[in-house]
């Protein structure tokens, strides 16, 4: 039968694993997730967004996010980020944890809006924080060593740059972005960016596979005024009308003001016009955290394979389509 849109069954997150000091999470639950509407039509009856669907588990891909920024920040520094029109169900699913703040855009204007809008807000609450930007449709079948890769670019020489996570492929992935790195930086953990490939042809990937590439997760890390002032350089419309609307943060005409920056503002997407532009970053290639983004039915089922969550979901599938 279809579990609940929406409800589960509240979880006490885990302590986080070290001193938070400034960090704030934000969470990216923006997108339509269209490439996996037949799983999700499948389960619920509607082309429901990947991150609201429970695919393994008793919670949606977002709880799960949530849970592992419960790690990383206390829930009052975890952001989530929705389109106006998700907002009901987004409230319905972080209902359960306290404290995590619901950030509603007007509307979806792809990734660099739904990193600036958040951010925006952080800078007015601390002008020093860290911030760390999870997508909320990833799977992780072990998600300590991305944690560790997360806390290692808050140290040293890796302390004031914006530092990407990149996952140690396991083959030729013509879907997926790649990270080109160049040298080491320093004696820490991370490299150099050389440049960024995005959904290789065959023949690419078999290349860059063979160099050593990374793939792109678009997990993201960093001094926050360091993402602001890329911003600035590159897309400097969308910062000048968030920085009008950041005057009104926590006053009577806050939601009007939002509506005003969103109005003019174009799409733009973050990896595409800044960080393909932007100098100094870093990567830290990351092993054995079985990550995938969920992009279609079949990684779901590869994800899972041997697990008694893919035997869940195939009960779940049949029990559906016998419904219907």
């Amino acid at each position: 039968m279809r579990p609940p849109i929406g409800v589960a069954r509240p979880v006490q997150p885990r302590p986080p694993m070290i001193d938070q000091g400034r960090r704030y999470v934000v969470i990216l639950a923006g997108g339509e997730g269209n490439r996996l509407a037949s799983l999700t039509r499948a389960l619920y009856g509607t082309d429901l967004p990947k991150q609201f669907a429970v695919l393994a588990g008793e919670h949606s891909l977002l709880q799960t996010t949530i849970e592992r920024a419960a790690m990383l920040a206390t829930l009052d520094r975890v952001m989530v980020v929705v389109s106006a029109h998700h907002e009901a169900i987004a409230r319905a699913q972080i209902a359960p944890y306290p404290g995590v703040e619901l950030v509603v855009q007007p509307a979806n204007l792809d990734t660099a809006p739904g990193i600036l809008l958040p951010l925006v807000r952080i800078l007015s609450r601390d002008p020093h924080a860290r911030v760390v930007f999870l997508p909320s449709d990833h799977y992780l079948s072990n998600v300590e060593p991305l944690h560790r890769g997360l806390l290692a670019a808050e140290h040293g020489e890796l302390a004031g740059r914006l530092m990407l996570i990149g996952v140690a492929p396991t083959g030729p992935e013509v879907e997926y972005g790649w990270i080109v790195p160049a040298d080491r930086i320093g004696g820490s953990v991370a490299y150099e960016v050389e440049r960024f490939h995005e959904k290789p042809t065959a023949e690419v990937a078999e290349q860059l596979w063979a160099l050593g590439s990374l793939w792109n997760t678009f997990i993201l890390a960093g001094p926050a005024k360091v993402f602001w002032d890329l911003a600035r350089s590159f897309i400097p419309a969308h910062v000048a009308a968030l920085e009008l609307y950041a005057a009104s943060i926590g006053g009577l005409d806050e939601a009007a003001a939002l509506a005003t920056a969103y109005r003019g503002m174009t799409s733009a997407n973050f990896s595409r016009d800044v960080l393909a532009h932007a100098p100094a970053l870093a990567v830290v290639p990351v092993t054995g955290s079985g990550w995938s983004d969920w992009g279609s039915p079949a990684r779901v089922f590869a994800s899972l394979k041997g697990t008694e969550n893919h035997d869940r979901l195939v009960v779940r599938i049949r029990d559906d389509a016998a419904i219907v």
